[in-house]
């Protein structure tokens, strides 16, 4: 704050006032304050606003984190179901009731066992029997609600661990695995599969589709291409004359259909180009084909898809790490090494007269010496 009212004292008319009708620079007395006050008290208001957002997304996102109502009270009345059960099974005299309990499946059968052999002692009363019975079954309830909560608890381990096992068995099908070799080893194909009637290979931005054509079929003429913005058609004519569609399906990601082109190669296929809407990978050019694994294939980048500023800085960095396994000077070191040959006989310089050697200066990464 000190420098900036600094400056204002400095190099403006802020602090001037205007003490008569004929001065012609400055604020009436007290403007100058209000304007201070009132940018003060902007700023303050949006410093609140911007606190009051922050906690309230704090308090949604605490709120999101306690668990649902609903599966609290399924969970509070499957135990009271479990304490009605086995509280209704104590006999309050104090006999032996088997009870069989059922939840979610899975039956639980309990004892709660009272010796009724034995003569009841003269110095007990029946209210105390009756209430050593009531705290027995309450301890034999709060065993079972923990036995169930722990094979709930196991269920949904196991349910889990197959959902994982079954995403790893996808992963490592031998045959998909082979097929995706093939894939990646045909340039048709690359990143892409290779189909009945087609194949297709992608970059990060565009699609390159080969739909095969009889031998017959020398001209653009005799090919019909229709591309939508999610729709891929390719038909030609058969030797009888008539028109048998190749390819007629709709595509797994959208393209800018303005943008696609294609060509013929005679008697051999219809080359497709399609530039992606979105820059993805594709796991299928059509959605009614197989999907290929995404992860298996080559996520790389050519540099020619990169502008202009980006490669010119990969190719600095390559000329770097060059450099320096050459133990030679590296591009930020030629340029500081430029500024100071020019300065190192300048007026002033204590290295006046002497030749100049850069092995003398230590150069950071940064350029900083």
């Amino acid at each position: 704050m000190d420098c900036l009212f600094s400056f204002l004292y400095r190099k403006t008319d802020f602090f001037v006032s205007l003490n008569s009708s004929t001065d012609q620079v400055g604020f009436p007395p007290g403007v100058a304050e209000k304007i201070v006050f009132s940018a003060f008290k902007k700023y303050e208001s949006l410093a609140l606003r911007n606190l009051k957002r922050k906690l309230a997304e704090k308090s949604k996102l605490c709120q999101s984190a306690v668990k649902p109502e609903d599966e609290v009270t399924e969970i509070d009345h499957t135990e009271e179901v479990i304490a009605d059960k086995v509280m209704a099974s104590v006999d309050v005299a104090g006999s032996e009731t088997p009870v069989a309990v059922k939840d979610n499946g899975a039956e639980i059968e309990t004892s709660l066992q009272t010796d009724t052999s034995c003569t009841k002692s003269p110095t007990r009363s029946e209210g105390q029997e009756t209430s050593e019975s009531t705290a027995a079954a309450k301890e034999q309830t709060s065993r079972l609600i923990s036995t169930e909560r722990k094979n709930t608890d196991k269920g949904s381990d196991k349910s889990k661990s197959s959902a994982d096992a079954g995403d790893d068995d996808d992963d490592c099908d031998p045959e998909l695995a082979r097929l995706q070799k093939i894939f990646q080893a045909n340039p048709e194909s690359y990143n892409g599969a290779i189909r009945d009637t087609y194949s297709w290979s992608q970059s990060i931005t565009d699609v390159d589709v080969r739909v095969k054509v009889p031998k017959h079929i020398m001209k653009g003429k005799d090919v019909t291409v229709e591309i939508g913005r999610k729709h891929l058609k390719v038909s030609c004519k058969a030797v009888e004359g008539h028109v048998v569609t190749v390819v007629d399906g709709d595509l797994t990601w959208e393209c800018h259909k303005d943008e696609c082109v294609w060509s013929l190669v005679p008697g051999e296929h219809v080359h497709v180009n399609l530039e992606k809407v979105e820059e993805r990978w594709w796991d299928a050019l059509l959605t009614d084909e197989s999907k290929i694994n995404v992860r298996k294939i080559d996520p790389s980048r050519p540099m020619t898809d990169l502008d202009d500023e980006a490669q010119a800085k990969i190719e600095e960095m390559m000329y770097n790490e060059h450099q320096k396994r050459l133990g030679r000077p590296q591009s930020h070191e030629n340029k500081v090494h430029a500024m100071l040959e020019k300065a190192w006989d300048a007026e002033g310089s204590p290295f006046k007269g002497q030749p100049f050697d850069p092995s003398k200066i230590n150069v950071s990464s940064g350029g900083m010496m």
